[in-house]
């Protein structure tokens, strides 16, 4: 009797996790509802400045962002880099400070774009 329990057991445990495996909803019901414009649409352009407030407002200011102690200066950063490109190859490898290289190519070329136009 214990076997027969046991393969019982094992068969239901199997059963169960095929269950919890289904990737796909059910049915539709079960479908994540999608809010109208809460998604970003994946061929729309990267807010420069949204990046900004995401992933470098903890240690920097700039334009009219108030964040961090440190205040990027337009006339700077032209100072300082011959180019956008030279601006881009700086921040892409060095920040964010906390996961340098972390932001997607867009997200680079956005805030860098939103850096090069402060004045």
């Amino acid at each position: 009797m214990k076997k027969f329990f046991g393969i019982a057991l094992f068969i239901l445990v199997l059963v169960v996790m095929a269950a919890c495996n289904n990737k796909e909803p059910a049915n539709q019901a079960n479908a994540p509802v999608a809010k109208q414009g809460a998604e970003v649409d994946k061929a729309s352009p990267v807010s420069g400045s949204e990046v900004f407030q995401k992933s470098c407002i903890t240690c920097h200011s700039s334009g009219g962002i108030t964040g961090g102690q440190i205040n990027i200066n337009g006339a700077k950063i032209h100072s300082d880099f011959k180019n956008k490109d030279d601006l881009l190859s700086f921040v892409s490898q060095n920040m964010p400070k906390s996961a340098p290289g972390s932001l997607t190519k867009e997200e680079y070329d956005a805030v860098v774009q939103y850096l090069w136009e402060q004045k």
